[in-house]
């Protein structure tokens, strides 16, 4: 009998087995290759989010170490800091980062300084004194001659008023902060603190750099008061809430103390959950600590269990290996591996197909955050082709010349500027286009034909074969920047021509004293009919004349005080409005329009009327001569601070309520290269001047504490608006007693002066009168003189301005050696600018230099009773 024939189904169910099998096994490396992925990748995303919150919080401690450098480069670089410089310059700094509990300054404090920044410290706070606290809290005070950094200066104040005064000397972290912040020179951080200001339960972290003077002394500490847990909230509240805990930790300090915040996580917790290890530290060096930031997600985030799509791939793996067992028998090899490539190629392209849907959400994405940033930049943007067309312009650009965006497209540059300004502008664009990079200023014309100052920078655009496509200009509006600087330095060239004026003034009236006293003396010697006498009279008058062109000068320093006292304006402007007109061209009108009932303004009347001469004689030599009106205006007009700062640039004037006169003329105008020269002395564009002309009329209203403004255009004619505080009370001059025409005196005059010619005339006057007379050089030498000759001395003749010691110092010395020494004071001020440092101090008279016998006896009268 023969063998029975193999069952025919027997090899499909041996490969069904073995398809089987390794379906299976394959099953289950897809679900450990699975899980593994997926553990892979929630790492990958906790560790993208700890790792931003770590350096979130990072960055807003070195930004907090960053704010104390630059309030130390503050403090250097200023002579002087006041407490109202302290709160303007940290406050935008407080704005932004409300994480810093406070800024302080904490001087150094010693035996020589502490009653002065006492006394400066309750001037703020009447309860102001040093202390520090002992071990169980409690506030004591400081011994007197202990040095030690306590807090002067705090911003913000409200809530930080109980730190004003403490010396932290019992915190030993702060300490040795401090001694590294002197020792190093750079920032420094203390460990964690409480803070005595904090109710809740939130540590502090200092941060102070020391601050030295030039020759690297200290001077004092700045320093920082940060909340560790408003810094770590502000650092990640621009991140998106996840499911983590964040610990900020000093790891500096000791493990039990290191603990500075713990964050918990914004999102709640979904069920307890194991703990996880994921686990993400970020650890830095700054401000001579170590820091550490710990990262650990919250229970039921970042879970690394399989997942479901392992479980997934497990089960669809083993469903399809039975499936494919079974199916396996009908198919042959072939057909199996042809399955294979297709649904090996049909993953391969959804793998592709999903990478370019994601490249193209994320090219949308970053297109949109690029043209948002571009659109809220504080820069103008402006794009051109190499032609110069405009092809784009962000909003910024737009408004900085008063178009919309809309307008400037396809336009050419030379469209907004100004003709003078294209052949630059020409040379530019040819640089760009040969693909060179350059910064400069430049002023572009706004849509209203203001001028706009801007500093451009203009790079080259080019593909890949290194040709110019377009050009990226950047525009930062310098306008207000560049007239704020023009303003400062024309302020500063007046107030420099002021002082040389006033320094000429004082020597000229010195030599002005010793031929006026010269004269007086000569006229005693010669006889009312002698025929020399009519020409002394003549250089008498000649003298004064010059007097007068002194104190025009000193007028014009600023120096010079007039005798005030109330004026009517409208009514001295009627007064001298014959004189206005006989002054003018007979083709000239003349119109007033004099506002009523003006409030009185403290001045001198002839000062005044030389003012409104001065304007409306310039006025009329400006129409020339042809026909033309000349406009006198007065009016009240109330004044702010920033009015004033707007429209009298660089005048040092008080805001309140003003009285305005104004002179315009209908005449040729001026360019702004003559307005910008104007006060000058002896500036004029005539064929001959005539003196200081406008400079003295500005020395004029800045003794009145006024200001001066000038409207003008070539070819329309001229405005000069002057402002006067409006009722500002001045003080009068003393009175004087009439002087007896035959006075004389007796005893010892002591002469100090450091001229030798006005000592020489003074002296000679004062022998004239019966007094014997000792001469000093200086004010030291009339010191030792005094001493040597103290007992004899009947009174001082002292000059107020002298090398090496002043009269004022002189002055105060002489009473320290007598008290009850008559003080006689000369000087080319007048008497009310020059007594303002010896009201209330015992000075029994004063003669204004240059003078004569007449008003010399007067005031030696007045001195000595007489």
């Amino acid at each position: 009998m023969a063998d029975p024939m193999p069952s025919p189904a027997a090899p499909g169910r041996v490969r069904a087995a073995l398809v089987l099998v390794v379906g299976v096994m394959l099953s289950l490396v897809g679900y450990f290759v699975s899980r593994d992925a997926y553990h892979r990748q929630v790492e990958a995303q906790f560790r993208e989010a700890a790792r931003d919150r770590a350096e979130s919080v990072a960055q807003g401690l070195r930004h907090g170490f960053e704010d104390v450098l630059v309030l130390r480069s503050y403090f250097e670089s200023s002579d002087d800091v006041s407490r109202a410089d302290f709160d303007a310059f940290t406050a935008p700094t407080l704005a932004m980062h409300p994480y810093i509990q406070a800024f302080q300054w904490l001087p150094e404090v010693g035996p020589e300084n502490r009653r002065a920044l006492e006394a400066e410290g309750r001037r703020f706070q009447p309860q102001f004194r040093f202390f520090g606290k002992d071990g169980s809290g409690r506030n004591v005070p400081l011994r007197q001659d202990h040095r030690f950094f306590a807090i002067q200066f705090v911003a913000p104040y409200p809530g930080n008023e109980v730190t004003l005064g403490y010396a932290a000397e019992h915190l030993a972290t702060r300490q040795e902060a401090l001694l590294r912040a002197l020792r190093t020179g750079d920032v420094s951080a203390s460990g964690g603190i409480r803070l005595i200001q904090e109710k809740g339960e939130q540590a502090g972290i200092l941060a102070m750099a020391a601050v030295r003077d030039r020759r690297g002394r200290p001077l004092g500490v700045v320093q920082c008061v940060l909340r560790a847990g408003d810094l770590v909230q502000k650092s990640i509240a621009i991140l998106k809430p996840r499911g983590m805990e964040l610990l900020l930790l000093d790891d500096s300090a000791p493990p039990s103390e290191g603990l500075l915040h713990r964050e918990p996580s914004p999102l709640p917790a979904l069920g307890q959950g194991s703990p996880s290890r994921l686990r993400y530290a970020l650890g830095f060096d700054l401000a001579g600590r170590r820091w550490q930031v710990v990262v650990t997600p919250a229970p039921g985030y970042y879970d690394l269990a399989a997942g479901w799509r392992a479980w997934g791939i497990l089960a669809g793996g083993l469903v399809f290996s039975l499936v494919l067992s079974g199916y396996v028998r009908a198919l042959l090899a072939g057909q199996v591996k042809v399955r294979t490539q297709v649904e090996a190629r049909t993953r391969e392209l959804a793998q592709e197909t999903e990478s370019h849907r994601r490249d193209a959400q994320a090219l949308r994405e970053s297109e949109a955050r690029f043209r948002h940033l571009v659109e809220v930049m504080g820069e103008g943007m402006w794009v051109l082709d190499p032609e110069g067309r405009t092809t784009f312009v962000n909003r910024r650009m737009a408004q900085i010349l008063g178009y919309a965006p809309e307008e400037m497209i396809g336009r050419p540059l030379s469209d907004f500027m100004f003709e003078e300004d294209r052949e630059t502008s020409d040379r530019n664009m040819a640089q760009r286009r040969n693909g060179i990079s350059a910064q400069h200023d430049f002023r572009f014309r706004r849509k209203d034909g203001e001028e706009v100052w801007t500093i451009v920078t203009g790079n080259p655009v080019m593909d890949e074969d290194k040709r110019v496509v377009s050009v990226l200009g950047i525009i930062t509006d310098i306008t207000e920047r560049r007239r704020a600087e023009q303003a400062q330095l024309q302020s500063q060239k007046l107030e420099s021509l002021g002082v040389l004026a006033g320094g000429i003034a004082h020597d000229f009236n010195n030599l002005l004293t010793a031929i006026l006293g010269n004269i007086s003396l000569a006229q005693m010697c010669t006889p009312p009919l002698s025929p020399a006498r009519p020409y002394l009279e003549n250089l008498e008058k000649s003298v004064h004349r010059a007097t007068g062109l002194t104190r025009q000068m000193l007028a014009y320093s600023g120096r010079g005080r007039f005798l005030v006292e109330p004026l009517d304006l409208n009514q001295a402007v009627e007064e001298m409005s014959h004189l206005l007109g006989v002054s003018i061209s007979k083709k000239v009108a003349l119109r007033f329009q004099l506002q009523p009932d003006l409030p009185a303004l403290m001045a001198e009347t002839s000062q005044i009327q030389q003012v409104v001469m001065n304007l409306v004689t310039n006025a009329s030599e400006a129409i020339g001569d042809g026909e033309g009106i000349v406009s006198i205006r007065t009016g009240t007009q109330a004044y702010s601070e920033e009015e004033l700062a707007r429209d009298f640039p660089g005048q040092a004037i008080a805001p309140g309520t003003f009285i305005t006169l104004e002179v315009s003329d209908t005449g040729q105008g001026m360019s702004p290269d003559v307005q910008a020269r104007i006060f000058e002395p002896f500036f004029t564009t005539k064929f001959t001047g005539r003196g200081l002309g406008l400079s003295a009329m500005q020395g004029i209203v800045r003794g009145h504490k006024g200001g001066i403004r000038v409207y003008s255009e070539v070819g329309k004619g001229t405005t000069f608006k002057l402002i006067f505080p409006a009722g500002l009370e001045m003080e009068s001059g003393p009175t004087r007693e009439d002087v007896t025409a035959n006075w004389s005196g007796s005893g010892t005059i002591l002469v100090v002066d450091d001229e030798e010619s006005v000592r020489s005339v003074a002296g000679a006057l004062l022998r004239s009168m019966g007094f014997d007379v000792v001469e000093a050089r200086d004010g030291q030498e009339g010191l030792d003189r005094f001493r040597a000759e103290g007992r004899q001395i009947k009174a001082v003749l002292l000059d107020l301005t002298m090398p090496h010691m002043n009269g004022v110092e002189t002055f105060r010395r002489l009473r320290a050696l007598d008290a009850t020494c008559r003080v006689v004071l000369m000087s080319g001020y007048n008497e009310q600018e020059a007594v303002q440092e010896f009201l209330g101090k015992g000075l029994v008279a004063f003669v204004q230099k240059p003078f004569q016998r007449a008003g010399l006896m007067q005031a030696m009268q007045m001195a000595l009773g007489g």
